[in-house]
């Protein structure tokens, strides 16, 4: 539709400075004025249904560009979520969030108003240039004569545009980088009062994108004068010729003024030819960046003939390691640092990739259940807890439908709900960037509430309890346990007195269980859950 509408606004372009004409070769005739006025009454409408028309061709076609925009950054956003965690270890943040902002502008820019300017300059000339063979051939061949200079000059500019835009866009994805990773980490450039650092920082890099984008300005800044001079000499091509011909009456004048307004007609798109090659490179160079993000596959995926199952309903077998987790058990994991307990844990879910038939869930490799079902079986609440910058409420029914009043239940298990109350908006105030209000503590309740509201089939706290103190811990643990009734429910943890109420425990040093049991099992025979018990009544005593 939006060619259809440039197709009828060239139509009409091209249709005017025909009637013009005719107006001009009627002011010869005296006694012509009504046919006068009629020839103008038609132009003028002639102009206003070509204005009509071009407003709904810009329309259409800069909602083709928007359109492309939110496409994309679906398209990217939808592609990113599917790749492992591994992946993003490796990628900065800031790179990822201007590809899908400043980007994926650059193809909107290509597909709506470079877009425009493409296909109207391609009708324009199909329109205008046979009208002016019918006016004056010679001077029509003289005019497309600078059609070379042209491609000459985008030649010699083009590579050099390229380059730099390349350049700019590296320095904003690391700009964006910067200036992310300071946002995030700002409590750490306080509290190492590191501010007038950072900001030297962010003036070296800004300042070295600012050179980038000036020398890439004036490469632009040659292009569009070039482009602008190469249509003004087309111009002064028509008149001089032009004029000469009509004062040696080879020319008529009515057919000069047509052939004049048809020049000016194709001198916008001669002129904006630099601009659009700069947005095309721009595009290109865009292009590449997300065309390596959406052809990475990512490492972990749904293999061929992957089942649903969404549901646990005997046991998990941990075949490399020899054991397994019954439905309803509590399970403590302890263990000596970087022994692999939260390795133990990403694999469950698949977070890392497993060997065929090394975990099984009720007689099914995980490998073989589709990645959605097999993690809506399980949560994991991690040590290091995530909180979007959102309300208190919002945070705690994060993946969960739930009502207020099930919200201020799950805040009394975790004993939080009498200092939500104290907080300036109750439930619904607003907990900053990754909770930076709230206290560890705090952050790690809500963070056990949200886990709690989905009632999976297993929980895994991953050392969810770090920063609460022993009496906090003892009580919310005695709830969650009465809660989770029926379900399977893992600890991983370093407090080691909470593993009394556990039904078994896994002891982990070097990537493998050494030893296994209940707590007074473990207590009297165990080796290195000895070390670990005493080593935590003797932090308590120095506490």
């Amino acid at each position: 539709m939006g060619c259809v509408f440039l197709f009828l606004v060239n139509a009409i372009a091209a249709y005017i400075p025909m009637k013009i004409r005719d107006a001009i070769n009627l002011l010869e005739y005296k006694n012509e004025f009504n046919l006068l006025n009629y020839t103008l009454l038609v132009i003028l409408l002639l102009a206003i249904v070509m204005a009509i028309f071009r407003i709904y061709s810009r329309q259409i076609i800069f909602r083709l560009g928007r359109q492309a925009e939110f496409d994309l950054k679906k398209t990217i956003f939808n592609h990113l979520v599917k790749q492992e965690m591994n992946y993003f270890s490796k990628q900065r943040t800031g790179d990822l969030i201007s590809i899908i902002s400043n980007d994926v502008q650059s193809i909107r820019a290509l597909a709506g108003f470079a877009m425009l300017n493409i296909l109207n300059t391609l009708i324009a000339f199909a329109f205008t240039l046979p009208r002016m063979f019918a006016l004056n051939i010679p001077l029509t061949w003289a005019f497309l004569c600078l059609v070379p200079l042209v491609i000459l000059s985008v030649v010699v500019l083009s590579d050099k545009i390229k380059f730099y835009q390349e350049l700019v866009q590296q320095k904003l994805g690391e700009m964006s980088n910067f200036i992310e990773q300071n946002i995030s980490g700002m409590a750490i450039v306080k509290s190492f009062a590191q501010e007038d650092n950072e900001v030297n920082r962010f003036n070296i890099e800004n300042n070295s994108l600012r050179i980038e984008y000036l020398k890439l300005v004036a490469i632009r800044s040659v292009s569009g004068p070039v482009m602008r001079s190469i249509a003004s000499f087309g111009s002064i091509l028509v008149l001089y010729f032009g004029g000469k011909g009509v004062i040696e009456s080879s020319f008529d004048l009515g057919d000069f003024a047509a052939y004049t307004l048809f020049v000016q007609n194709l001198i916008w798109p001669v002129a904006s030819f630099g601009w659009l090659v700069t947005v095309v490179y721009r595009a290109q160079v865009s292009q590449k960046r997300i065309k390596k993000i959406l052809e990475r596959e990512p490492e972990i995926r749904d293999l061929v003939g992957a089942i649903e199952k969404r549901t646990f309903d005997s046991k998990i077998q941990f075949n490399h390691l020899g054991k397994d987790i019954k439905k309803s058990e509590t399970i403590a994991i302890v263990g000596t640092i970087a022994s692999g307990k939260s390795f133990f844990a990403n694999q469950l879910m698949r977070m890392f990739e497993v060997e065929d038939n090394q975990i099984v869930i009720d007689g099914i490799c995980i490998r073989k259940i589709k990645l959605d079902s097999l993690r809506s079986i399980f949560t994991l609440v991690p040590q290091e807890t995530f909180l979007f910058s959102t309300t208190v409420e919002e945070n705690i029914a994060y993946a969960a439908d739930l009502s207020h009043e099930e919200v201020v239940t799950l805040a009394k298990i975790v004993f939080l709900d009498e200092e939500i109350d104290n907080f300036p908006n109750g439930y619904q105030t607003i907990v900053g960037e990754k909770g930076i209000t709230l206290s560890g503590g705090q952050k790690q309740r809500i963070s056990i509430a949200r886990a709690l509201a989905v009632n999976p089939e297993v929980i895994i706290f991953d050392d969810a309890f770090s920063s609460l103190d022993n009496i906090s811990t003892s009580n919310i643990l005695k709830n969650i346990l009465e809660l989770r009734k029926g379900k399977t429910t893992i600890f991983i943890t370093h407090k080691i007195q909470i593993t009394e109420l556990m039904d078994r425990i896994f002891v982990m040093d070097n990537f493998s269980i050494v030893e296994e049991g209940d707590y007074e099992y473990l207590k009297e025979n165990g080796t290195l859950f000895k070390e670990l018990l005493e080593a935590a009544k003797e932090k308590s005593n120095e506490g």
